[in-house]
């Protein structure tokens, strides 16, 4: 017999869902409010995501029949952080779409007034969840979906690397899966390219990447500049996770008790690495730490496959120059069976020119108006046929001279928006609980930090 308390919950979770299928209602009625060309060809389906900068629509679009993600960011001129970190992201998923294991971004919508504008609409390849979900379902992986999942993070971290870009951010919500078992690589709202002359490496890395998953260089900040190992180190934290079935290797609750639990397993740093220390209060910290050797990680996975385990010690290795590369461990032993499947596209270190907006931003020396020209110069990337429209002097406020030139640019670059992806799907075994209705958030540019906490996405 239902009792009280139980009846008032139910109740209460009833007016719940009214009230978010009611605001969600809301949220695609005025989702193309502020104008897009070519957002009649997008059939709103659901709300899948939102935060305090924007909005994503599970969206079809009804020229090619095709399901997508619409991600509305809203407001991205009202600050220059905000516009950079936009922007930014923008860049990379352009330049990093060639391979299979990264999020395609499909097109960037023109917006409705080039003068005006101040949001920026997306669309991306939709998938049905991330990492951090599929663990928390009631499907299992397999010792083979394990396998192949870490390949493919492997793949696309490798060509990531190659490109000289740190994605600085690997977590499990980062991570998207479909049933096939496909994965790409999202959110790079935090990444960087490193160029020869990145000054402000040291700088800039002190301060990214969920605690959960962050490297003991980022902790303890160090006096070297820091390498693309901090993105193996969340690699290996997320295998680390996937092997325990989803419990995180290292939950700490401050950056203190999270370098605690490090140790715990990778026994205390070497002289050496303490000595590299930029801090001497962190070098008394780590210096009072009890000796420990290093645990032994068949005592923590003890069902593992002892190649995945000898493969994770390599991947947590304390000291960043002997923590393996993504190269490195595709070619371990423990991915033998699928490496006929080949690296990928490798790529190439990204031209300086296209992150130059930066330069001009930290030192106050880009408008709104300029800065509105850049996102326009991006949004041209998709629209080729356009250029010349898009970038036409507007009131005045600025000229831009080589709109031909960039014409021919992007008939050179229309050929990599429609790049074939060959990855086989591997293993045959579908995970078959995944469905429509546990899309993934796609919340990279959409959520604050203090939102992100309160969902659980930042620790």
């Amino acid at each position: 017999m239902e009792t009280e308390a139980e009846a008032a919950r139910a109740q209460a979770a009833e007016e719940r869902r009214k009230q978010k299928e009611e605001l969600n209602k809301k949220d695609k009625e005025l989702f193309f409010s502020s104008g897009a060309h070519g957002q009649q060809y997008f059939t709103l389906k659901r709300v899948i995501g939102r935060g305090a900068y924007g909005i994503v629509c599970s969206a079809m679009n009804t020229v090619t029949g095709e399901e997508v993600a619409v991600k509305r960011v809203t407001k991205i001129l009202n600050s220059p952080s905000m516009a950079t970190r936009i922007l930014r992201e923008l860049k990379f998923l352009r330049l990093l779409m060639p391979h299979e294991n990264i999020i395609k971004i499909k097109d960037v919508l023109v917006p409705g007034d080039g003068e005006k504008f101040n949001d920026a609409f997306m669309v991306l390849e939709i998938m049905p969840t991330d990492l951090h979900r599929l663990l928390n379902m009631k499907t299992k992986l397999s010792g083979e979906h394990v396998k192949y999942l870490m390949f493919q993070l492997f793949r696309g971290l490798h060509y990531m690397h190659s490109c000289q870009v740190f994605h600085r951010d690997l977590k499990p919500n980062n991570i998207l899966i479909n049933k096939q078992c496909d994965l790409r690589i999202c959110d790079f709202g935090l990444a960087r390219a490193m160029f020869e002359n990145t000054a402000e490496m040291v700088y800039w890395t002190d301060y990214v990447a969920t605690r959960w998953y962050r490297a003991p260089e980022l902790i303890m900040a160090y006096f070297t500049n820091y390498s693309t190992a901090i993105d193996i180190w969340s690699a290996g934290c997320i295998f680390a996770e996937v092997l325990s079935g989803g419990k995180p290797l290292f939950p700490g609750r401050n950056q203190y008790h999270q370098f605690e639990l490090i140790t715990e397993v990778t026994g205390r740093p070497p002289p050496e690495a303490i000595e590299r220390l930029r801090s001497e209060e962190a070098k008394r910290y780590v210096t009072q730490l009890p000796v420990r050797p290093r645990r032994p990680l068949d005592q923590i996975f003890p069902d593992a496959d002892p190649l995945a385990l000898d493969l994770l010690q390599q991947l947590l290795a304390f000291d960043p120059e002997k923590r393996i590369s993504c190269y490195d461990a595709l070619q371990h032993p423990y991915f033998n069976e699928y490496r006929h499947l080949g690296l990928g596209t490798i790529g190439t270190p990204f031209p300086p020119e296209e992150f130059d907006f930066e330069q001009k931003v930290n030192s106050n020396k880009m408008t709104p108006d300029e800065m509105r020209l850049e996102f326009l110069r991006e949004i041209a990337h998709y629209h080729p046929k356009e250029v010349h429209e898009l970038l036409r002097p507007q009131k005045g406020a600025y000229t831009f001279s080589d709109a031909a030139h960039l014409a021919a640019q992007l008939d050179d670059e229309l050929s990599m928006k429609d790049t074939k992806r060959s990855t086989r799907t591997l293993p045959k075994e579908a995970l078959t609980e995944l469905s429509s209705r546990s899309t993934a958030s796609y919340r990279s540019t959409t959520m604050s930090e203090a939102e992100l906490r309160k969902e659980g996405g930042l620790r």
